[in-house]
């Protein structure tokens, strides 16, 4: 794969930053164009952005900490507090669920200080999640982290100078179906934003469907690195958590929207 890409002198950059940052701007652009659904202003919108992206950068960390415990650990005693070290948290070590709690807490606080109800701001930037994730995936599969499992070609693919993925093994692309997937409930998400009134519905739509893709998804994944407890990885059961909540919030939608009727 192409975790580094090298432009000209000694000048290079990682590919997996790179699709984070392109994913990070299309979804705020889209953010911004569904704020016109929405009495927000734009500039608020953009403030509420740094909120969540810091938020979802330390929760992203945080839980791969203390998913990958012993394995961090292990780091530090070899390494010591190096710059090795340093570098090597700073470029890796991110993990999606922790980044999508930690950006919850943090437009939930954002929504508090301006007081405004929470809804309001993740009715208006649903659709931008999967959309950014699914550029955040292709970057994985550059990267070669998240590798799915062996499988034969054509469809198994040698991914060669990754940074995590076996060598010389075809593995199954599990980060482009995964990529593919959230494409797919962003567009899903984006026509009923432009399609339907209630549009809460929409938030619990995206805790219902994206779960259900991140179950099926890790059936084909390989590497090691998730975290696991009674046979389950650590997104399977925080995936069948949001997928319950999500489901208990929208039947309570329906049934208030069916008595105000």
């Amino acid at each position: 794969m192409y975790p580094i890409i090298h432009l000209f002198g000694n000048f290079q950059i990682g590919t997996y930053g790179l699709c984070c940052v392109l994913g990070g701007v299309f979804a705020v652009l889209l953010m911004l164009w569904n704020a016109k659904y929405f009495n927000h202003n734009r500039y608020d919108l953009i403030e509420a952005t740094a909120f969540i992206l810091l938020g979802a950068l330390t929760g992203a960390k945080l839980l791969y900490i203390i998913i990958s415990w012993d394995y961090v650990i292990n780091i530090f005693n070899n390494n010591g507090l190096s710059i090795e070290t340093i570098s090597y948290f700073m470029q890796s070590g991110f993990v999606f669920y922790g980044g999508f709690l930690g950006g919850l807490t943090a437009i939930i606080l954002y929504a508090k200080f301006q007081k405004k109800p929470v809804m309001e701001y993740l009715k208006c930037i649903a659709p931008s999640i999967p959309l950014a994730h699914a550029f955040g995936r292709i970057g994985c599969f550059m990267a070669g982290c998240c590798y799915g499992i062996p499988f034969d070609p054509p469809i198994g693919i040698i991914m060669p100078d990754a940074i995590a993925a076996p060598q010389n093994i075809p593995l199954f692309p599990v980060q482009l179906l995964e990529s593919t997937l959230n494409l797919l409930l962003a567009v899903i998400l984006q026509i009923l934003m432009i399609k339907i009134k209630n549009k809460e519905r929409i938030v619990y739509l995206y805790l219902i469907i994206y779960p259900v893709i991140r179950i099926f998804t890790e059936q084909f994944r390989y590497d090691s690195e998730r975290g696991f407890f009674l046979g389950f990885s650590t997104s399977e059961i925080i995936s069948a958590c949001i997928l319950i909540f999500g489901v208990v919030l929208l039947l309570k939608n329906i049934c208030i929207t069916k008595k105000q009727q």
